[in-house]
């Protein structure tokens, strides 16, 4: 009975972190409008409190070109060639297990397996790290840590039911690692918890460390990254702007060319509309990719159909080496702005301070899109922003 709790465990453990992990891939996939049917409801769940709202922000840049070189590295290059190259090996580790299985050739231990127990495990969250950086979303932090724990104890039930059904494998244990040579786990674990007799506390307490300081570090990657996002802040507008691009934030006199655009009688009515709600502003140039993020209404809106065009932009996500490069954002320097203007909000607080913008839990809902010329304001066109995200009313990216 235990034996069968413990697979069922395994199997639902193991489909429910996959679900999460697996966001960033619907997310670019031509199925994002029906995934997020079924996700929405739990997003705009956990907004309803402050306690969980602070989980649907971002900790690194994805909306925006910070002027941060380590940023933009981590994003475009560590990220993408993490997921892809571990994601790779997982597949290859698979065929190489299950090939194996299939022959009955008893445990592997060629290849990899004669110096990592688990590589498959390993490789797996090596891939999740790389998809961290690609949507980096605080919920998905604290479930990637959490699928890290759970890899953990999975493999530990795993080798004790290897132990007793192969007499040869507590050997194998004693001159393999489980997940990284050197085995740094178990060496921050008898630094800093050799005190504790009793080694399961010991493991307990150092899983609760993970969880602590990952979540930690990435509270500092999201004060590190804004501090590095392109960012005007008007008081008089109770508004922050923001530039995709830190080199059209250099170019253009921000403050002039939002009073332009506030004196447009339709923008000016619908920000008036708003009370005194605080607003976040995002100057985009006129082909970035990403305008769905911020407006249900955009023309380039996600499209659930298939293309070959899609089918290709998907690739270059998943295996950066095949054609890497800055995707989504557009370019910088082009002649319009695509501009949107975003009330911003908390649970149970739809006014807060302009200086409140880049708090956790806060959530933008548009109100104005217009199209604008990049060096005299001159709006060439409006638009229709719809009541949210093309996902749904669910907090986005706000740098």
């Amino acid at each position: 009975m235990l034996a069968a709790l413990k697979r069922v465990g395994r199997w639902v453990v193991a489909g429910f972190y996959a679900l999460v992990m697996i966001e960033v891939l619907i997310m670019i996939s031509p199925f994002a409008l029906y995934w997020y049917s079924v996700y929405t409801p739990a997003l705009q769940g956990m907004y309803r409190t402050r306690w969980t709202a602070w989980m649907e922000s971002f900790f690194l840049p994805h909306s925006v070109v910070t002027n941060s070189a380590f940023l933009e590295f981590l994003r475009w290059k560590v990220g993408p060639y993490l997921f892809s190259l571990g994601l790779l090996a997982f597949l290859a580790l698979a065929i190489q297990l299950y090939s194996a299985k299939l022959r009955k050739k008893g445990v592997v231990r060629g290849g990899i397996y004669r110096y990592v127990r688990h590589p498959q495990y390993l490789f797996l969250s090596i891939a999740g790290l790389g998809l961290l950086t690609l949507w980096p979303r605080m919920v998905i932090l604290v479930f990637y840590l959490g699928m890290l724990i759970a890899y953990y104890l999975l493999a530990r039930s795993e080798e004790g039911r290897m132990v007793r059904a192969h007499p040869g494998y507590a050997e194998y244990q004693e001159r393999t690692v489980m997940f990284v040579p050197g085995s740094p786990g178990r060496h921050f674990r008898q630094w800093i918890f050799g005190w504790v007799k009793n080694p399961n506390v010991g493991i307990g307490l150092s899983l609760a460390t993970l969880l602590v300081v990952g979540l930690g570090l990435g509270f500092v990657l999201r004060q590190y990254s804004i501090s590095h996002v392109a960012q005007v802040t008007l008081p008089n507008e109770r508004m922050v702007v923001f530039a995709a691009w830190p080199e059209d934030a250099s170019r253009v006199d921000i403050p002039a060319f939002v009073e332009g655009i506030l004196r447009d009688s339709a923008t000016h009515e619908r920000i008036q509309q708003q009370g005194e709600a605080s607003f976040a502003v995002h100057l985009l140039p006129a082909n970035y990719g990403m305008v769905n993020m911020f407006a249900s209404n955009s023309p380039r809106g996600m499209n659930p159909q298939f293309t070959l065009a899609r089918f290709r932009f998907v690739l270059r996500c998943l295996f950066p080496f095949i054609a890497s490069g800055q995707q989504g954002v557009g370019r910088p320097l082009q002649k319009t702005f695509k501009v949107v203007l975003s009330r911003a909000s908390k649970p149970g607080q739809d006014t807060i301070g302009f200086d409140q913008i880049l708090d956790l839990g806060v959530k933008m809902t548009p109100v104005a899109m217009v199209e604008a010329d990049a060096a005299t304001g001159e709006i060439l066109k409006r638009e229709d922003p719809g009541a949210g995200s093309v996902w749904g009313p669910i907090a986005m990216p706000i740098f």
